[in-house]
């Protein structure tokens, strides 16, 4: 084996448990929440809590599955990245593919933005539906790569620092 292949081996990140249990614990506390405003009298308060429901409940489900089937949520390695860290994730990246790296807060959620040279190469990989919750998500952090620390089995701040030294050397 070379040293650089020492240096840089394919590094897997799978769920942390308890942020995962924490995810389903929190969306069925949000999914009660809102069938409380879903009984409501008033229209508006029943919308709130109808479309609470449904959010909370697609988001409750994801993190049961996660628990149930603890793929990786990241990979990374001299190629590229695999995504799999939310619901958005694009799947496959490769490190020629990304323009830039950083980190971005939006309202209280801390996400690694990845900025690729060609938004459509990325969009085009994933499903229609899926496409257009990115582009929707996209617009809101700047990036349709975003990898939250929701699931990390690592430190977000640990992660960035992976994919960054990665990109170093291997992207363009």
């Amino acid at each position: 084996m070379s040293r650089k292949t020492d240096e840089f081996p394919e590094v897997i990140v799978y769920p942390a448990i308890w942020k995962t249990l924490s995810n389903v614990l929190g969306s069925l506390m949000f999914v009660g929440a809102g069938y409380v405003f879903a009984i409501n009298p008033d229209t508006n308060a029943r919308l709130i809590g109808i479309a609470a429901i449904i959010v909370f409940a697609i988001t409750g489900v994801y993190a049961t599955w996660r628990l149930i089937v603890p793929t990786p949520v990241i990979v990374v390695n001299r190629d590229g990245m695999f995504d799999n860290a939310s619901m958005f994730a694009v799947g496959w990246i490769e490190w020629s593919e990304i323009e830039r790296i950083e980190p971005k807060r939006t309202y209280l959620v801390r996400l690694i933005c990845i900025v690729p040279h060609n938004r459509e190469t990325i969009f085009a990989r994933v499903p229609p539906l899926r496409r257009l919750a990115i582009r929707i998500k996209a617009a809101f952090a700047n990036a349709p790569v975003n990898i939250p620390g929701a699931f990390l089995g690592r430190q977000l701040d640990q992660v960035e620092a992976l994919i960054d030294r990665y990109f170093t050397e291997f992207g363009n």
